[in-house]
């Protein structure tokens, strides 16, 4: 199985779009480091590895230098990553 890269081009875009220029809303500073991995959400089940039961959202860490404040920014919807063809199949029947 091939493994994708991220577009970090893209994701860079969409957060000068979407987040500008502001600073960390905990200590104000404006120092932020941005991942180059795209991390999986899941919902927790007390510790246990549950395969299959629920979805799987792809993030992106976005960290405070000054404070490590983290900011989770949705891998899809930022266009850094595509949706996988099989979550597309799936969707359309």
């Amino acid at each position: 199985m091939e493994e994708k890269k991220m577009n970090t081009d893209k994701f860079i875009s969409h957060l000068n779009q979407k987040w500008g220029n502001k600073p960390c809303p905990m200590c104000g500073t404006n120092n932020w480091n941005v991942s180059d991995t795209v991390y999986e959400l899941r919902e927790f089940h007390g510790g246990n590895l549950v395969l299959g039961n629920g979805p799987i959202i792809p993030i992106i860490p976005v960290t405070c230098t000054n404070c490590g404040n983290s900011i989770f920014v949705n891998a899809l919807m930022s266009g850094a990553i595509e949706k996988p063809k099989n979550a597309e199949n799936e969707q359309s029947k």
